[in-house]
């Protein structure tokens, strides 16, 4: 019984996500990867033209940040203007210092030329030659002509004169800084390496920016090239999952024909069974556990799960909370709260939503509830009168001792009150009496031959009597009380329409107001089979989890609130059954099985197929959206990092290619020109306004005509 069905492939609507990313392509694996290798390839090819474009944005940035590092250097270095400057104060520091007289200037008594031999300096040089020297200076920094520019260029000093200190080696790039190399780059690998070597020989000492942000920049340039890995990585994002439309066409509401006849019938029985036994695996494996220990096993439905929340101490949930083992804040409840049917697999733009709830508790085992049998049974006997049933005034009756009989097992009987009690074989007595349109559900559980390595006092798990062994030091633990334990669980189911404000009972009819639909009628039917119920009947005593934890009579220690984790497991397997009943619709799981008639409803027939999605590893979903956006993407890249003379944008003002501007770079302009537009005429609006507001203010006021 796997859950394996065909999907539709194609273009389909995944109406459960935005609506963006609605639209869908389900495609084989093969098919897939080949759609994303050739998202990849565009985008790859568009690295050279996005740093083209972002080379652009880089001089405009490095331009920019020059400009506004000047204009604060100027602002901080000006000084006022004195009426006692001269020319030389007017000049630069490095021009004042060129008419030093060196031969005037004050000497400490402590200076290096006083403790040297009359007449030389401290490396033997003559002082005549130095006032020389000084003189030629004085005269290299007066104006200079045109004429005499070639003779004082031929008298400069060589740079082998020159100290070490200021000696400068020239870069491999002669003096261009970082812009220049940006503004005459064309290949993004080789303007990494050589704005790096720029800065490496000073480059950043050249640019007007501090040099922290040529190193930002240089970051944002390795990123281009880290780029092109992202293309590839951010391709295969354009597979969101693997869910898919149903594509059968045998899909239908299938129910067993009582009258079909005995081997049917048997064959039924065995169906029901796998039935229930794969919904409560599936809860096991898929529902209690963050980490499933066969995750591929939980990846057959869209969702992989129904959410619900847990309360305990909750109140009784029968008519006398006598009823209750421990009182009236005794009972365990789960809720689903209202669940949208696009969760269980539906698919469509208009679903209803529905929701589950459960409380559960022990009963009162006490008299009147419980009395022995009449005498002659030996004392072991004992009805239990929660509601006649058939032709008997009590419910349920046990007799002997279970643990004397060899059989390490739970012995498990159950009792429904369904939604229609006039066809029920048991009616429940008025104190257990539940909410409208629920259903109640009752097991009887009888611990027999088995052995407990540590004490039980869970109402419905007990094991209390110790019995001590040859050769073990601790005793073993055992229910000696014949008795059976009783737990019971109501369970209501919801529906209500699309936007939840209107709420009905499984048994009511449509409301005047609330369209019929296809998805109706497959989520309704989805939750027929979903109760205490129907989660234990066929499996009995092999359902509980107590009964996983015996091994040849003996048991492992169980939980203090066993009781609590059979009823959660019961509930998430009622959960796991609307999971599989939708899929069991939408594929017409028991169509060809004896016994069974179709009984979908005439608004519903032929409508089912192809409004439940589910999961599969044969099939992966392409986003229409990203696929052809992408490579949209890539072309427009492409044309906007064009020159603009191309399209007859631009006005070329250099021969060179970095005077060229892009098209991306005119229509930012453009844009930016629309603005300061806007900019300029909101602005002169705002202060027209203000003004006229002034002048009817200054007119308004009495004493404005007196003059």
């Amino acid at each position: 019984m796997a859950t394996t069905s065909e999907a539709n492939l194609g273009f389909w609507r995944d109406y459960s996500r935005r609506y963006l990313d609605q639209r869908q392509i389900l495609a084989t694996n093969f098919w897939s990867q080949w759609m994303t290798a050739f998202v990849a390839v565009c985008l790859t090819l568009t690295s050279p033209y996005v740093f083209k474009i972002a080379k652009s944005f880089l001089v405009w940035l490095i331009g920019l940040l020059s400009w506004l590092t000047k204009e604060w250097n100027n602002a901080h270095l000006a000084k006022p203007p004195s009426s006692s400057s001269s020319v030389a104060e007017s000049q630069t520091p490095l021009m004042q210092s060129q008419h030093v007289d060196y031969r005037t200037s004050y000497r400490p008594e402590n200076d290096v030329i006083s403790n040297t031999p009359d007449g030389q300096q401290p490396n033997g040089t003559p002082i005549s030659a130095v006032e020389s020297q000084s003189d030629n200076q004085r005269d290299i920094a007066k104006p200079v002509s045109e004429e005499q520019s070639p003779q004082v260029v031929a008298t400069l000093p060589a740079a082998e004169s020159c100290p070490d200190s200021e000696r400068r080696t020239p870069s491999a790039h002669g003096d261009q800084g970082p812009a220049d190399i940006l503004k005459k780059s064309q290949d993004s690998r080789e303007t990494v390496w050589e704005f790096v070597e720029s800065l490496l020989h000073g480059g950043a000492k050249q640019a007007d920016s501090p040099s922290t942000i040529m190193i930002v920049i240089t970051t944002v340039l390795f990123g281009l090239f880290i780029a092109q890995a992202i293309a590839g990585v951010f391709s295969a994002k354009i597979a969101s999952d693997r869910a898919g439309l149903s594509s059968s066409q045998h899909c239908g509401i299938w129910q067993f024909n009582e009258n079909a006849g005995g081997e049917p019938a048997d064959r039924d029985d065995l169906n029901n069974y796998q039935k229930e036994a794969r919904a409560s695996q599936y809860a096991r494996t898929c529902y209690n556990s963050p980490d499933p220990t066969d995750p591929l096993s939980c990846k057959v439905f869209y969702n992989q799960s129904i959410a619900y929340s847990t309360k305990t101490y909750q109140p009784c949930p029968f008519a006398s909370s006598e009823l209750c083992h421990d009182g009236l804040y005794s009972a365990i409840s789960f809720d689903t709260g209202y669940i949208d049917a696009s969760v269980i697999g539906i698919n469509s733009p208009t679903t209803h939503k529905f929701r589950r709830t459960t409380s559960c508790s022990p009963l009162n085992m006490s008299e009147p509830y419980v009395l022995r049998s009449p005498p002659g049974t030996n004392g072991t006997a004992y009805d239990y009168y929660y509601g006649p049933k058939d032709y008997t005034s009590y419910t349920f009756n046990t007799s002997g001792r279970p643990f004397e009989w060899l059989v390490p097992v739970y012995s498990v009987s159950t009792y429904f009150s369904s939604l229609y009690p006039e066809i029920d074989y048991w009616h429940p007595i008025p104190e257990l009496q539940t909410p409208a349109n629920s259903t109640l559900t009752i097991i009887f559980v009888s611990s027999m031959h088995i052995y407990h390595v540590e004490p039980s006092f869970d109402p419905i798990f007990p094991a209390n009597e110790p019995r001590y062994f040859e050769g073990f030091r601790k005793p073993y633990y055992y229910n000696a009380d014949p008795r059976a334990r009783a737990l019971a669980c109501v369970d209501t189911s919801e529906l209500c329409s699309p936007d939840g404000t209107t709420c009905w009972s499984m048994t009511s009819p449509l409301p005047p107001d609330i369209q019929s639909s296809p998805e109706y009628w497959l989520m309704k039917w989805s939750l027929a089979n979903s109760n205490t119920f129907d989660s234990i009947k066929w499996r009995l005593g092999t359902a509980l989890l107590a009964q996983e934890s015996v091994s040849q009579s003996v048991s492992i220690p169980l939980s203090p609130y066993q009781w609590q984790l059979e009823a959660s497991q019961l509930f998430a397997t009622s959960l796991a059954r609307i999971q599989y009943d939708a899929w069991k619709i939408a594929t017409g799981e028991d169509r060809e099985r004896p016994g069974y008639v179709e009984v979908t409803p005439e608004e519903a027939r032929g409508r089912l197929c192809r409004l439940y999605k589910f999961k599969s590893s044969d099939y992966t979903n392409i986003n229409l959206a990203a696929f052809v956006g992408l490579p949209l993407l890539a072309i427009t890249i492409f044309v906007l990092s064009w020159d603009a003379s191309v399209v007859g944008l631009g006005s070329r003002k250099d021969e060179s290619i970095a005077s060229e501007p892009l098209i991306i770079d005119v229509i930012v302009r453009f844009v930016c020109d629309i603005l300061l537009v806007f900019t300029v005429g909101i602005y002169t609006g705002i202060i027209t306004l203000f003004r006229k507001l002034g002048r009817c203010i200054r007119d308004r006021r009495p004493n404005s005509n007196l003059s």
